[in-house]
């Protein structure tokens, strides 16, 4: 397979091949700001390839934001039902400085009290759920996985190998970021609830979790439910990409979307498991699926 393809399935018809419209720069073009398990950093150029011509963009399973930075433009909507998550977002846009401020003061301490450190502020922040202590935990943790146990407490471990991103970077990135959301609204709650408003001719990117996921800060997709919401958006006329289920190694991830619900099925590479590493399994590619209804 030549590497500017993809695999393109109709809801009725056999694979086909068809080209992609860019090239592989997908890392080099999203600057890593929060570290985010199922970021699509990896896949964010080639998705934005799919994108239609559109009014206004939404993005209600925020995350990482590798997908906003590309598309982002003024009256966008990016939401997650994560509070804390939002509220850092947020601060990217209206309060950078303090968040630069604030991870240079936390890198110092991290250097003088390597590890213990880490586990302070881990204690801190399932007390306090602060947004710039969520940054510090995600840009320290084992491969910046966000783990949480039965109690929605953050319990991943420090990355023993790494003392975090050094603070001019840092703050070199936040200030790109902050450009990029200038004019983005930033919502807290619910998925369906973010996209309500979308009318004809918006654009909406999802990106949920896997149904069946563990150790996540929300409990697991109801699957009917979102097909119901993709059913709606069809009906007023709103275009929507859906990143959901795919290959890892042997093993097929697939929750099945209703084939009458979207028109295409992309297959695209993702690079390779960072969680099957940190639990010590094997190494192995992860493909994953991009649904259009366009």
């Amino acid at each position: 397979m030549n590497p500017a393809q993809a695999l393109l399935f109709d809801a009725e018809e056999m694979p086909i091949f068809a080209p992609q419209r860019e090239s592989h720069t997908s890392h080099g073009d999203v600057p890593s700001l929060l570290k985010w398990t199922g970021s699509k950093r990896s896949q964010a150029t080639r998705i934005a390839a799919y994108a239609p011509a559109f009014n206004r963009y939404y993005e209600p399973f925020l995350g990482g934001g590798a997908l906003l930075y590309l598309m982002a433009k003024p009256g966008a909507v990016a939401a997650d039902i994560y509070a804390p998550l939002t509220a850092f977002w947020t601060m990217v846009r209206d309060n950078p400085e303090r968040l630069i401020a604030d991870y240079a003061r936390q890198w110092e301490a991290l250097q003088a009290d390597l590890p213990g450190y880490f586990y302070v502020v881990r204690d801190r922040f399932n007390m306090t759920r602060q947004p710039e202590d969520l940054n510090f935990l995600m840009r320290t943790c084992v491969n910046g996985i966000v783990r949480f146990n039965n109690k929605s407490d953050f319990n991943n471990s420090f990355h023993l190998s790494r003392k975090g991103m050094l603070p001019r970077r840092f703050a070199g990135i936040v200030r790109l970021w902050t450009d990029k959301l200038r004019g983005v609204e930033i919502r807290s709650g619910d998925f369906e609830e973010t996209i309500a408003d979308a009318q004809a001719g918006d654009f909406v990117y999802l990106d949920p979790p896997y149904a069946g996921n563990k150790q996540r800060y929300i409990s697991d997709l109801d699957v009917a439910r979102f097909g119901d919401v993709l059913d709606h958006l069809n009906r007023r006329g709103v275009r929507w990409a859906l990143s959901f289920d795919g290959v890892r190694g042997g093993t097929i991830y697939d929750h099945t979307i209703p084939s009458d619900i979207y028109r295409r099925k992309v297959l695209l590479n993702s690079g390779y498991s960072a969680i099957a590493k940190v639990l010590n399994g094997p190494v192995e590619m992860v493909t994953e699926s991009l649904y259009l209804n366009y």
